[in-house]
């Protein structure tokens, strides 16, 4: 029987969001497993084994081990760096734990609010006031987990490749709006982004070419098209002639 992750209802997001608040507010630090364990509002689905917490403290010493490896002093560097370490851990986690778990945006705010609160906080602290960024610690395509997580599983080693640094509004043009849920597609468009002369400024090409293609998919299965159709598509797109 598969192993299954837990959930947090949404009146104990917003308690342990506020918690979190909180603790830093007082001068604490952001802890994994605030509670010793498993959270006590834990809500496991009916069929499966639940994930045991020595398992999820196996996630967090991988995940903190990986960021605190990186030598980056740069404010932008250090996030580019902690986005790709941190989804790339996660990708190869749940390729052994199961992408099933993965897919159900439910456990993302128990991931981050118990499991990698710490390394949540690193990246998206609180602002002048003491107040987190909400969506990125609760459930939904921003969540900070979530998001490194898709970015890595769809893009892979595109998004370590020297040849292809994609900026952030490409990567939410890619992954955080519908083009994620054609995998085929995202990876096509990267290839796209890549093949863009390098001497010129390419995001105003970028913009536009996102642009024409969430017209195109509003008009065109791009699924009934082969490799080679969509690929031309995109050329199209991405390198118009002159």
């Amino acid at each position: 029987m598969s192993v299954v992750y837990p959930r947090l209802s949404r009146s104990d997001i917003a308690s342990e969001i506020s918690r979190l608040e909180r603790t830093l507010g007082s001068g604490g630090v952001a802890q994994a497993f605030p509670d010793g364990g498993h959270h006590p509002g834990a809500i496991f689905p009916s069929v499966g084994v639940p994930v045991p917490v020595a398992r999820l403290r196996e996630l967090h010493a991988m995940t903190f081990d990986a960021v605190h490896a990186l030598d980056v002093r740069r404010r932008a560097d250090r996030d580019r760096l902690f986005d790709v370490t941190v989804g790339n851990v996660l990708a190869s986690w749940f390729e052994e734990d199961g992408r099933s778990q993965a897919a159900h945006p439910d456990i993302w705010p128990y991931i981050t609010l118990v499991v990698l609160p710490d390394l949540a906080v690193q990246r998206f602290g609180p602002d002048a006031v003491g107040k987190l960024p909400h969506d990125r610690f609760a459930a939904g395509r921003r969540n900070v987990f979530q998001r490194l997580y898709l970015r890595s599983w769809i893009l892979g080693d595109l998004l370590s490749d020297p040849e292809l640094p994609l900026f952030e509004d490409e990567l939410v043009g890619l992954v955080d709006r519908n083009l994620s849920s054609d995998h085929r597609l995202a990876r096509m468009v990267s290839e796209q982004i890549r093949n863009l002369d390098r001497t010129e400024n390419r995001r105003e090409p970028v913009r536009n070419a996102f642009k024409t293609l969430q017209f195109e998919l509003r008009v065109t299965d791009v699924s009934s098209l082969n490799d080679d159709a969509l690929r031309s598509l995109l050329s199209g797109m991405f390198q118009p002639s002159t």
